[in-house]
């Protein structure tokens, strides 16, 4: 009994040269890159085994597959044509479809509401000639948003006007740079503004008026915020109505003006 612990400890370190030849093989044969755990974060061996094992089933399967449509990946399955299905059936035929690409391991989420003959139609016109990796891997699935297809573009205008809003009046925060234009980059005014103050506290926000097309929009909003002035500690309150101008570029829509209340 007494050599079952050396035994062991010799088993797991046999485990642990394994594991790192196989990570110089996935390295050399894939390009895969691995970093080095810390002393108090080492993986299990035997789990780290299975995940280098997973990870080389996918690479083989990955290297070799071809493109695929998403209606041939889940098995060319009969369905109706959107406009032959009754409007009190549409519901049904729309679960027993999703239920079907969720079998396949093909799952689709939408950011807004979608109307049912809306996104039914989206699903067989145009969700099955989209072309796909023939990759199947227990555990894996390919996930869409119906909005990449389909931008909503007053949903992406008001989320990011209430993102940058809450991530500008944080101190602690400049995710907001992100999503500014190269010109409001340089706005010196804004950073000016932003640096004149050791804090901000928002306590209220609402967006009044979305106008856009396709290339620029423009939010009107509500704001009540104050903030402490830097070396003083004097708090400065604003009030009243501003308003925000982004531009899509890239199809992505970036903040480009603001206007703050006096």
């Amino acid at each position: 009994m007494s050599q079952e612990p050396n035994q062991n400890e010799e088993e797991i370190e046999n485990l642990r040269i394994e594991n790192e030849i196989k990570k110089i093989k996935l390295t050399l044969e894939y390009g895969a890159t691995f970093s080095k755990p810390s002393e108090n974060s080492e993986l299990n061996p035997h789990i780290e085994a299975q995940f280098l094992d997973n990870i080389e089933q996918f690479e083989k399967a990955y290297n070799n597959c071809k493109q695929i449509s998403i209606y041939d990946f889940i098995g060319k399955p009969e369905f109706r044509k959107t406009d032959d299905i009754p409007n009190e059936e549409i519901n049904a035929e729309l679960g027993k479809m999703i239920n079907l690409m969720n079998e396949s391991g093909i799952y689709l989420d939408t950011l807004c509401e979608v109307e049912d003959p809306v996104l039914y139609r989206f699903i067989t016109e145009e969700l099955f000639l989209h072309e796909t990796d023939d990759v199947r891997i227990e555990g894996m699935s390919y996930n869409f948003i119906y909005e990449e297809f389909h931008p909503n573009h007053e949903y992406d205008i008001r989320n990011h006007s209430l993102e940058f809003i809450n991530s500008f009046l944080d101190k602690e925060n400049d995710f907001y740079t992100y999503m500014l234009t190269k010109e409001a980059e340089n706005n010196i005014e804004l950073k000016n503004f932003r640096d004149a103050f050791t804090s901000f506290s928002l306590h209220h926000f609402e967006i009044q008026e979305i106008n856009f097309d396709e290339e620029k929009a423009k939010v009107i909003f509500e704001i009540n915020f104050s903030g402490a002035i830097e070396g003083s500690g004097e708090i400065q309150i604003y009030s009243g109505e501003g308003n925000i101008e982004l531009l899509n570029t890239y199809d992505y829509w970036s903040i480009h003006k603001v206007k703050f209340p006096s």
